[in-house]
């Protein structure tokens, strides 16, 4: 439960199927990108299933067993709507309830038609009608500065369909210099609803490049999901909401929570090292170690500094704009801590103007952990007040705070931070 309140109580904290380059032209006119004929292109992908048909390589998903017998690469019927764990790894999402420098959106903000549930109050629209000579309409995000993916990689999102049961998503290789895509059959019309595919398993590199198209560090670009096609007489509507983009590892056993109904806030540090890209993408008071880190790092930490009149360290992540949470708010991150056994974690509730604290004790030094914290069940406030921490309240930071034991040197770093909107069990969906 939350205990001793740490001194510092805050305001100290404060498809691409597009077949040609027209599409990334489209999001940034001046960059340079693999560009092929709208015709050679649809050849390519025509091809693909043919080549997966007799003898490429057929693998088995982690998560659903084994495949058995061929199964052509770029397209997939639905088959899991919501994952039953969280993933091992978060490496992107957008909840599109705040416009942050790490998020381009290809389209609108919808507030009117979304998935109602506590905390949730916009969605993405459509950003083309038609889009270009290729589709009906498209939609997507760009995370930036080029998250790294992981072993099994995945795409969850819900979404509002109108006008097709079908759509397809693609998302780019920063690393490849080309698309991967999934045509997603079976998809349901006229509601709110979820579905996760498997890129690892499904995917088809749109230059028709057979095998896995996405491998462990590989960096993304662009998601856009394309609906339809230009002057076909139909009428159609796609509103996207919650997008995860995750990676699970088949090496390890499943995580014990549930998968998350939203993430608010994500810090992974893969990317953005840059003294100007740390300001921009990875705000706060920490260093951003790049080298030099750990057994069993992933590519970059965080790591504490020095707290300011006091003889612990602490670390600070900005939450730009603020954000509201749901229901139910926790926090997943990785942490690895020498000469010390104890953490202070807090959350500033901006509604509430005060900390929110949970202190750690009994941890084990020396090596990557993972620690779920339930900030709805165990917070204290530091002023000492009962209230809730009710859906809707805005956050705007987290912060880390650690103190030696004795005369040791205490060093903290901290990876993978994600804020997030608990899910439910499975069959209790929300």
């Amino acid at each position: 439960m939350g205990a001793a309140v740490m001194s510092a109580t805050k305001r100290h904290g404060a498809v691409r199927l597009d077949f040609t380059s027209a599409p990334r032209a489209w999001v940034r006119p001046n960059r340079i990108t693999k560009a092929f004929g709208v015709f050679s292109g649809l050849l390519v992908w025509a091809l693909a299933g043919l080549q997966n048909a007799h003898g490429a390589e057929v693998l088995g998903d982690p998560l659903q067993g084994a495949v058995t017998g061929p199964r052509p690469r770029g397209t997939a019927q639905v088959q899991e709507t919501r994952p039953k764990h969280f993933p091992h790894r978060i490496w992107a999402a957008c909840d599109f309830e705040g416009h942050t420098p790490d998020y381009a959106w290809f389209g609108p903000p919808e507030t009117n038609h979304i998935p109602r549930y506590p905390g949730n109050t916009t969605a993405l629209g459509v950003g083309a009608q038609p889009y270009q000579n290729f589709s009906a309409l498209m939609t997507g995000i760009n995370p930036v500065p080029g998250p790294r993916m992981g072993k099994v990689n995945q795409l969850y999102l819900r979404y509002f369909l109108r006008g097709a049961t079908e759509a397809t998503f693609q998302h780019f290789s920063l690393t490849s210099e080309d698309n991967n895509h999934i045509r997603v059959s079976g998809l349901t019309e006229g509601r709110w609803s979820e579905v996760t595919m498997n890129f690892t398993r499904d995917g088809q590199r749109n230059d028709g490049t057979p095998g896995v198209p996405f491998k462990e560090g590989e960096r993304m670009d662009d998601l856009k999901i394309f609906v339809g096609k230009p002057d076909d007489g139909k009428r159609y509507d796609l509103v996207i909401d919650d997008v995860i983009f995750f990676a699970t590892d088949p090496d390890l056993p499943p995580e014990p929570e549930p998968f998350p109904n939203r993430v608010l806030f994500l810090a992974a540090f893969d990317t953005g090292a840059t003294a100007a890209e740390k300001a921009k993408y990875w705000p706060g008071e920490f260093e951003l170690v790049t080298r030099d880190l750990p057994d069993g790092s992933y590519w970059n930490a965080a790591r504490a500094g020095p707290q300011r009149n006091a003889k612990g360290k602490w670390l600070r992540l900005q939450i730009a704009p603020p954000r509201p949470v749901g229901a139910h708010t926790k926090l997943r991150f990785r942490y690895h801590l020498t000469g010390a056994s104890q953490m202070t974690v807090q959350i500033f509730d901006l509604t509430d103007n005060d900390n929110r604290h949970i202190r750690l004790r009994n941890l084990k030094p020396g090596a990557w952990q993972t620690v779920y914290l339930d900030f709805s069940q165990d917070a204290r406030r530091n002023d000492g007040r009962d209230t809730p921490f009710a859906a809707g309240h805005l956050v705007d930071d987290l912060f880390f705070f650690v103190q030696p034991e004795g005369d040791r040197e205490v060093d903290l770093l901290i990876d993978e931070v994600v804020l997030f909107d608990a899910g439910k069990l499975q069959g209790k969906e929300p």
